[in-house]
């Protein structure tokens, strides 16, 4: 009886999940190549969280502090104060912060977190003179950052079901250009209660369009207003044998393809060593990691290979109560 009660709740939420499925495909109702390069604050789909970054995601896992950066119903379970932060190396010395704080509040838990990302000094070029344009390639240097100040909220709505909510406050400056916007995030999770499966799905970064401050002129008639890089995630986990969790998540990226990333996390003691492979990004397609939690107190580590650029470094750590 009690193995016909999971099974009719897994039919319930697969089928929720393809109602999620079947919205998310309406959403992303265009070719990539028809949003390719038109999406502001790219830097919102960089992975900041380095156990998450080593898992290809954490849809539907994520607990805690860290589960702001990933599927904010996973804050819900959170049974006091957690807290996390973390440093990226991205590509061509881009470094990505990020903070997080989450407790118990409202009938459930509130969170905010801090993603911030420095480009670094970058070589002015373009034309000079008055009479006879000539292109100089060095005219000193300009910086350029980027910034997402979030709030969340998740609720337990059974002992197997959860949902969660971000809003998002965005500025992106580039020498003496700035603009700003809003974006939300709205996610689930569901714990079968069997066999350590649980399932998870999320879609990220959806809001109004993003003014593209181009100059009033004629000549810029053309450009319209950008899009957010709304991205839809769905992931399952499940204890593979003893120590070990597999899953499989799905990610899709507005002005990208579909993703498919197969992963593992083997537990030994207080330290987790993790994988993941994603099976249709050459660009970068493996990642690995290691974490250690000892009395509260987390650190991880992961590398994620890129085919072209140096591999990209994640640090983090956390505390939670």
């Amino acid at each position: 009886m009690r193995n016909k009660m999971i099974l009719d709740k897994i039919v319930k939420w697969t089928i929720a999940s393809m109602l999620v499925v079947s919205f998310h495909g309406s959403l992303f109702s265009e070719s990539d190549d028809d949003k390719v390069g038109s999406a502001a604050f790219k830097f919102l789909n960089i992975q900041t969280d380095a156990r998450g970054a080593s898992l290809g995601g954490l849809a539907a896992q994520a607990t805690g502090a860290s589960a702001l950066f990933w599927n904010p119903a996973g804050i819900a379970g959170s049974g006091g104060i957690g807290f996390t932060a973390g440093m990226t190396q991205w590509l061509v010395e881009t470094q990505v912060m990020n903070a997080g704080f989450v407790m118990p509040m409202m009938g459930g838990a509130v969170g905010v977190s801090l993603v911030s990302v420095n480009y670094g000094d970058m070589m002015k070029s373009g034309w000079a003179g008055t009479t006879e344009f000539v292109f100089e390639p060095n005219q000193g240097k300009f910086t350029a950052s980027d910034m997402s100040l979030q709030a969340s909220y998740g609720r337990n709505l059974s002992d197997k079901f959860s949902i969660g909510g971000t809003g998002k406050m965005l500025t992106q400056n580039i020498d003496d250009v700035s603009i700003s916007g809003m974006a939300f995030d709205i996610g689930t999770q569901f714990n079968t209660g069997y066999r350590g499966i649980k399932m998870g799905a999320a879609i990220s970064n959806f809001g109004p369009d993003i003014d593209s401050q181009a100059p009033e002129d004629a000549a810029y008639a053309e450009y319209p207003a950008m899009s957010l890089p709304m991205t839809f995630s769905f992931g399952v986990i499940g204890e593979a044998v003893p120590g070990l969790n597999a899953g499989l998540n799905i990610l899709k990226q507005a002005d990208m393809g579909q993703e498919l990333i197969v992963n593992g996390e083997y537990n030994i003691s207080l330290a987790s060593l993790r994988f993941s492979y994603n099976l249709n990004n050459p660009q970068q397609n493996m990642a690995v990691g290691a974490g250690v939690n000892v009395a509260g107190i987390s650190a991880n580590f992961s590398m994620t290979m890129t085919k072209h650029f140096d591999s990209v470094m994640r640090f983090g750590i956390g505390y939670s109560l």
